[in-house]
């Protein structure tokens, strides 16, 4: 090989070693900001792994699980967390770690779930034990913090990435209303009003909810439907409208709860609509229903006054 080639093969070599590799980056379609709600889908996805298949941690209150996701070509996964599995998950804080098997590819730690704790190893043998799985609490960090502390080791090219969550339950809610509870209560209506009930919810925006509207004493369903989730700035947002004549007079009791069966997720408010009072007398309704009924007696005075005035011309003839 000539001197100038072995040169410019050198050149090469280290202008492809000064080029950082691309970086993993993982992204997550959840409920709301770092807010996954229990029955809700959530979407992980990921670019950069190209070190082969990717073991994805689930950690939290009474609660840890593996699963994988096996990249393609260009190193891009996805991964989905189905109603059915976040279903499982407590209130409280959860870690999704991410873990890359390094150059190798080969994935060194891993936990082994035992009656007595759950114990992580490198290369199957244990290098710390976090507890007991019923022991974990609300708040995971620091058990995180134990798994992440073995990725130090000097024989570990894992990389392990913790992304945190908070999980809740689903929860809907009305705008304006007073009290709390199944005494909450929206401001009151009159007949022929339009009726428009809104309010926010911590469940995603693929979801609907179904809005009742039903007799507050027989509870017999008035009317129904389903609305959808929509992102808000602060929460996620719903909205029902029926259009005039509204609702007739009486007690009503709506609901709005989400679709997915029994995973909770139900607000309910009270609803009053009253009848329209009548126009007050000197209003301008009342003093055009004056007017009208004066406008219908005129004709008939000045008709009665004439044929007063004729009879009394005529009895004047005869008696001339």
């Amino acid at each position: 090989m000539k001197p100038r080639t072995i040169a410019a093969a050198i050149i090469l070599l280290l202008l492809f070693m000064l080029v950082p590799p691309v970086s993993a980056t993982v992204t997550f379609v959840t409920s709301w900001h770092d807010t996954i709600t229990k029955g809700d889908t959530v979407t992980l996805t990921g670019t950069g792994f190209s070190n082969g298949t990717v073991s994805i941690w689930v950690i939290g209150r009474n609660y840890l699980d593996t699963r994988t996701a096996i990249p393609d070509r260009r190193g891009n996964f996805s991964f989905v967390f189905k109603p059915e599995d976040t279903r499982k998950f407590s209130s409280g804080q959860y870690a999704i770690l991410v873990q890359d098997p390094g150059q190798n590819a080969a994935v060194e730690i891993e936990p082994f779930v035992w009656d007595e704790g759950i114990k992580i190893a490198n290369r199957g043998k244990i290098v710390t034990d976090i507890g007991k799985k019923e022991n974990l609490g609300a708040f995971v960090r620091e058990e995180v913090d134990q798994i992440l502390q073995t990725t130090n080791r000097s024989d570990v090219d894992d990389i392990i990435t913790p992304y945190y969550y908070y999980i809740e339950e689903p929860v809907v809610h009305f705008d304006a209303v007073t009290g709390s509870g199944t005494a909450s209560r929206l401001p009151g209506l009159t007949t022929g009003d339009k009726v428009v009930v809104s309010g926010t919810t911590n469940v995603g925006v693929e979801n609907q909810l179904r809005v009742e509207i039903r007799n507050q004493t027989s509870r017999a369903l008035i009317i129904a439907g389903s609305v959808p989730v929509v992102s808000g700035s602060i929460k996620n947002r719903w909205s029902y409208e029926l259009d005039e004549p509204g609702l007739q007079e009486g007690e009503y009791f709506i609901t709005a709860g989400w679709l997915k069966g029994s995973t909770g997720g139900t607000g309910s408010a009270l609803l009053t609509v009253a009848q329209e009072p009548p126009p007050p007398m000197d209003s301008p309704a009342a003093a055009h229903g004056l007017d009208s009924e004066f406008d219908i007696f005129l004709p008939v005075l000045i008709s009665a006054v004439a044929l007063a005035i004729i009879g009394i011309i005529i009895l004047a003839s005869v008696r001339r």
